[in-house]
């Protein structure tokens, strides 16, 4: 049988005009209170409107944004109630997450850990703000990745997208990076230690306190 590599497949353009878009929603690139049309994305991305619109109609169903009717997507607002329901699932997936493996975790899990603190403060430097919120959803997603449940894993991803979008105005207090930063180095302190609790009461501190940033910044 002959061995030969296989052709990748090129990404679809649904693929690319999806993953633009969701780009410029969690950089903080689209406006609140504006309607995008299919045919404005169409035109800039350089695709034809169909894949666009299947796009937009994609992060619709992952309530990034909604449908005005006859005119187009707008991003979609949340209530201080559907916020706290966030981190109470947060709460319950980390939490319980971070206790399962903390005592087991290993050297490369923990220099993981530590290389997406040390892009954090980088971006922090920097004021790159976009940096900083996807170096912080990979430090929390590294744990959730690492204990291998792919639900638990599709729940925080899709959640993590929200907060990323949610937490640039909570960002944006003064202080607030510096704070963020030093939160997870303690959650970082107790995951060396191996202390499976502590680690757990430093993620629920760390996580009740951007639920409040984020509430009060709405």
């Amino acid at each position: 049988m002959l061995h030969i590599e296989r052709i990748a497949r090129p990404e679809t353009l649904l693929a690319l005009a999806y993953d633009r878009i969701k780009g410029l929603l969690v950089r903080g690139e689209m406006k609140q209170d504006i309607i995008y049309s299919a045919n404005q994305f169409a035109e800039i991305l350089g695709v034809s409107r169909t894949p666009v619109r299947e796009a937009l109609l994609q992060l619709t169903a992952e309530s990034l944004l909604i449908s005005v009717q006859g005119r187009g997507f707008r991003i979609r607002e949340f209530t201080a109630k559907e916020i706290r329901d966030f981190f109470e699932t947060r709460l319950m997936i980390e939490t319980y997450v971070i206790g399962r493996l903390a005592e087991g975790v290993g050297s490369e899990d923990i220099q993981a850990l530590d290389e997406t603190l040390v892009q954090m403060i980088q971006s922090a430097e920097q004021k790159d703000s976009y940096g900083f919120l996807e170096a912080d959803k990979a430090f929390h997603m590294n744990l959730i990745h690492r204990y291998e449940n792919q639900l638990l894993v599709s729940i925080m991803e899709n959640i993590r997208n929200l907060i990323s979008i949610l937490g640039r105005k909570a960002l944006a207090v003064s202080g607030r990076t510096e704070e963020v930063v030093e939160e997870h180095r303690r959650v970082l302190d107790r995951i060396r230690r191996r202390d499976a609790a502590e680690a757990a009461a430093a993620m629920r501190d760390h996580l009740n306190t951007t639920e409040s940033y984020i509430v009060e910044s709405l």
